[in-house]
């Protein structure tokens, strides 16, 4: 698993991986999105134990970016945000 919740993710970018029958799969983002929850996750280089998943179970759930920076087009992840951290322009 590389991402958490509040994570931006852009369209094509590595979710995590699956491994079936000593066989790695990287699963892709279908779109650029907001991570709003993580259901499973494993870490299996640091304590060596895979999790098991099921065929349509949900692993990851992506939400819509609410708004983007009119200054830079940087997304931004929570509506808490005055300024763009990027370029600082006022939201």
């Amino acid at each position: 698993m590389y991402l958490s919740p509040g994570d931006i993710v852009k369209k094509g970018e590595e979710l995590f991986n699956i491994t079936i029958m000593k066989q790695e799969k990287a699963v892709l983002s279908p779109m650029e999105a907001v991570v709003k929850r993580v259901v499973k996750t494993a870490n299996y280089k640091e304590d060596k134990k895979m999790v098991p998943v099921r065929e349509g179970e949900l692993i990851v759930e992506l939400g819509e970016i609410p708004r983007q920076c009119a200054g830079c087009d940087h997304p931004m992840a929570g509506e808490s945000y005055q300024f763009c951290p990027m370029c600082g322009t006022e939201l």
